[in-house]
């Protein structure tokens, strides 16, 4: 047990040493309506959740039936015992997030991060406190500084439980609102926490109460109320940092909060699953403006790529900054950092959903550590298309390629652009908002991609264990194409359905090169038949290809796009070397359209080989330098050489000079 007084201790050396910089911006303030750093300059938060690792919830990791921290833990424990649960967890709170994972963040354009937070990692009791969660918060506070983002720390789990749900940690029943002592005791923590970082410019602020949901007889007065206590707390201590203050009902509800409290608050408000308009956020803009006070949307996702892109470009239109949940959760296409799940974890999940009597204690610990080390960001499928719809610029502007495909070449119908609805793809179910027929995720399968393309896990791996289904007339995909050669390319696709004969077209920028054309039934959705669609002609470098539905009924798994002339023998094409005469050295140029082996030799005048070598060529262009020597390293004297290429289809000789 830790007093108050030895924690200040154990920390201060340490803060003594952060406090010096906030990365030269000063602390995060509010002015008017907006969120101004150190130098006054406007800062429009965009930012990302560590969501799942201190209050971890069963969702986000596929757990049967979901489940708070609390139950998720007796779980492990009645699973494999206390003293692997604690192995576990140590594992598991040590991979969730590192250095590297704070550094992705940063690279990936995202300028804050916030960081929720269980009381019992600071107090497990009132008057007790414990180093745990100021050691995490001081390592974030080194890696955000290194990497100059903002940290908000954010009150996920309250003493008592701010709601009666499962996040926040409660039992059925929202006891920080019904016993004082609660209150009293998340009072104290708020304390601590400003005593400890008042002068740390890298933290953006303190996000007091996460979704309030007060008791049917309460609303918003008490919700102020115990804001208010909190904010007096706090500046006792910390009169620098903003302060989040959350409505009720999940942060949506604010009537009765007002008028603001602080000058320097912020209101925080969530959003999920509904409409994106300015309607929807029009009553918290009225709120801003008659306070005179900021708004911050604190949390909103686990949607579609296109919903929340939409939500972020709203948004912004009014200055309004954000924090997405969430960044790491397992086996999910709603996250940016995707958790394998092993096949000992499975069985766990299984077993806990009573489908299978209960593995050994050597699978379960063995699939609770996999699930641990699987945290770690090399292990994690990083979802492109995700990070795009969040911070790219030009994901609502321009089709951008997912993958390089290279042509002639196979390219998997799933790795479809990188863009928004109607500009990389087009599908009618593209996100969850509850009005019109926009009442599901958008991707039905919900596999590899977070778009309105709905893809399934496939029976057939070949290229990608992924294929495009619940095809609909009308609907498209564009592929960024790189042509290595022009000419004339065949295509052809592999495709799969149970019944119907549907049918795709394909054009090339706006003209149509391949017409529609009927795709086999091949007696069920998963049973895979390559089908010749016809020719069309390829101009070389890039270009945009757009596979369109004409009649729905057909999985897509594969296009098939192959070079005319690759069919008759062409491998390798458009030679040249130089410069010649050589003296030190000869660079080789030569393009071609396979991964293949291509043969060097250099041979004299009296044809003997005094040097060779083998090398494998990628598609498109290719260089290779001849440093002058024989195959033993020795310096050739002046004289005439030659040089063959040998692609296995064809031979190319050139004379070449040296001269010493």
């Amino acid at each position: 047990m830790f007093t108050k007084n030895k924690i200040i201790n154990l920390h201060f050396v340490l803060l003594v040493i952060s406090f010096s910089s906030g990365f030269g911006q000063g602390f995060l303030q509010t002015s008017n309506t907006n969120i101004i750093n150190g130098n006054g300059n406007k800062v429009v938060l965009r930012g990302v959740a560590l969501g799942g690792w201190l209050v971890p919830e069963g969702y986000m990791f596929q757990i049967p039936g979901s489940g708070s921290p609390t139950t998720i833990r007796e779980k492990i424990v009645s699973l494999v015992g206390e003293e692997s649960t604690n192995e576990f967890y140590e594992k598991f709170e040590k991979n969730y997030v590192q250095e590297q994972d704070i550094k992705a963040i940063a690279d990936w354009g995202f300028n804050s991060i916030r960081l929720p937070l269980h009381y019992k990692n600071f107090s497990p009791s009132k008057g007790e406190y414990i180093e745990k969660g100021f050691t995490i918060i001081d390592s974030l506070v080194s890696w955000c500084k290194k990497y100059k983002l903002y940290l908000i720390l954010d009150m996920h789990a309250a003493p008592g439980g701010q709601s009666p749900g499962e996040i926040a940690d409660a039992h059925g029943v929202a006891e920080l609102w019904t016993k004082k002592e609660n209150q009293d005791h998340l009072i104290e923590i708020w304390g601590e926490i400003a005593k400890q970082y008042s002068n740390e410019k890298t933290i953006g602020g303190y996000d007091l109460i996460n979704e309030p949901v007060l008791p049917n007889n309460m609303g918003n007065k008490e919700n102020r109320n115990l804001h208010l206590r909190i904010r007096n707390q706090i500046r006792k201590y910390d009169q620098n940092h903003i302060i989040f203050v959350n409505g009720n009902w999940y942060s949506t509800s604010f009537g009765g909060l007002t008028p603001a409290f602080d000058n320097n608050m912020v209101w925080a408000f969530h959003k999920y699953w509904n409409d994106v308009t300015i309607g929807t956020i029009q009553y918290l803009i009225n709120l801003s403006n008659e306070t005179n006070t900021p708004l911050w949307l604190g949390e909103f996702g686990e949607n579609s790529n296109e919903w929340w892109a939409r939500v972020i470009d709203l948004v912004e239109s009014k200055g309004i900054g954000w924090n997405w949940w969430t960044y790491k959760k397992y086996d999910t296409i709603t996250t940016i950092a995707s958790v394998p799940l092993t096949k000992n974890y499975r069985r766990i999940l299984d077993y806990w959903d009573g489908k299978t009597p209960k593995p050994s204690q050597d699978i379960c610990v063995s699939g609770l550590m996999e699930m641990a080390e699987g945290l770690l960001l090399k292990n994690c499928e990083i979802r492109r298309g995700v990070i795009s719809s969040l911070l790219e610029k030009s994901y609502r502007k321009e089709s951008r390629p997912f993958k390089n495909h290279v042509i002639p070449g196979e390219i998997a119908f799933a790795d479809y652009d990188l863009g928004a609805l109607g500009i990389s793809y087009m599908d009618y179910d593209y996100m969850r908002t509850g009005v019109g027929d926009q009442t599901s995720h958008g991707n039905s399968g919900w596999s590899y991609r977070n778009d309105g393309v709905d893809i399934e896990r496939s029976t057939d791996t070949t290229l990608t264990p992924y294929n495009v289904g619940w095809t609909q007339p009308g609907e498209f995909m564009n592929y960024t194409l790189n042509v290595i050669k022009e000419g004339q390319y065949s295509f052809s696709a592999r495709t799969a359905s149970e019944t119907n004969n549907g049918s795709i077209e394909i054009f090339l920028g706006q003209e149509k090169i391949i017409n529609a054309l009927d795709l086999p039934n091949t007696g069920d959705n998963q049973i895979w038949k390559d089908t010749v669609l016809g020719e069309g002609f390829l101009p070389k470098g890039k270009q945009m290809l757009t596979v369109r539905v004409n009649r729905t009924g057909a999985n897509l798994k594969i296009l098939k796009i192959e070079s005319n002339e690759a069919k008759n023998g062409l491998i390798s094409f458009n030679h040249q070397i130089y410069p010649n005469p050589m003296s030190n050295q000869l660079k080789i140029e030569y393009e071609s359209l396979f991964n293949t082996q291509i043969n060097f030799a250099i041979y004299n005048i009296n044809g003997q080989e005094i040097w060779a070598t083998e090398r494998r060529s990628r598609p498109g262009e290719n260089q290779f330098i001849w440093l002058g020597t024989s195959s033993k390293g020795r310096q050739v004297s002046s004289g005439i050489y030659f040089l063959t290429l040998d692609d296995g289809n064809k031979t190319i000789q050139e004379k070449i000079t040296i001269i010493r």
